[in-house]
């Protein structure tokens, strides 16, 4: 939200003397002298820089080559990214040596970005429709509009949100990519947890949110955004 300062009024200063002429003497007046102040004005403060969003960083047609001159070569890292069940794929990290900022990238088959994930407790980068590290799931169902579903923690797709039924974060059952949720710490021993679905509106949640820790962007869904650079 951007503030507006005000700007002060000029302040005039009427000085008058009045000088008692001698005895018999017509008085004379003495011009008074005004002083104006010139207006001061502050420069608006700078606005604070919004958060980019994800789908601003990368393009599905990107290269190697063309993301690091766009980048910069040290900000983009080849790397094997660790997958679910033990199996890992071919992808890039983006900004590795700042926390804030590192982003992972898959590829496809054809070696093209497929979608980008951000991981971890906390990140410069925030989605499109809002969604963004350490968001709780009460936060998150009121952007959806709805209570949504996802897996019990404890287990290889521990915390997948899996149907946003039918609210906002999936516009005609399509969602911009998947979200990750991570159980509060401690948190109780009948928490939700296993291979099973879980309303975000159980009571144990809503008492106990769990928290947005991974979130990311498919670009075959918003190949639009993709085309933004940051």
């Amino acid at each position: 939200m951007y503030l507006r300062l005000l700007v002060l009024m000029p302040m005039f200063l009427l000085l008058s003397a009045c000088r008692e002429s001698p005895e018999g003497a017509s008085d004379k007046p003495v011009a008074a002298t005004v002083q104006a102040k010139t207006p001061s004005s502050s420069p608006p403060p700078t606005a604070a820089k919004p958060a980019p969003t994800l789908e601003s960083l990368v393009r599905a047609d990107d290269t190697l080559p063309s993301v690091r001159a766009r980048l910069g070569e040290a900000a983009v890292m080849a790397v094997e990214l660790p997958g679910p069940e033990g199996e890992s794929a071919s992808g890039w990290r983006l900004y590795p040596y700042e926390e804030a900022r590192t982003v992972e990238v898959w590829l496809n088959e054809t070696g093209r970005p497929q979608a980008i994930f951000v991981r971890g407790s906390k990140s410069d980068w925030v989605r499109a429709d809002g969604v963004r590290l350490g968001l709780d799931t009460n936060k998150l169902q009121a952007i959806n509009g709805r209570p949504f579903k996802f897996f019990g923690f404890e287990w290889d797709y521990a915390g997948a949100v899996s149907d946003w039924r039918g609210g906002t974060l999936a516009p005609e059952g399509r969602t911009r990519g998947p979200v990750v949720l991570c159980p509060p710490d401690p948190h109780p021993s009948d928490y939700p947890t296993g291979d099973s679905e879980f309303p975000s509106d159980d009571p144990r949640v809503v008492a106990r949110p769990a928290v947005v820790c991974e979130f990311g962007v498919n670009l075959d869904v918003v190949p639009s955004a993709a085309d933004a650079r940051p």
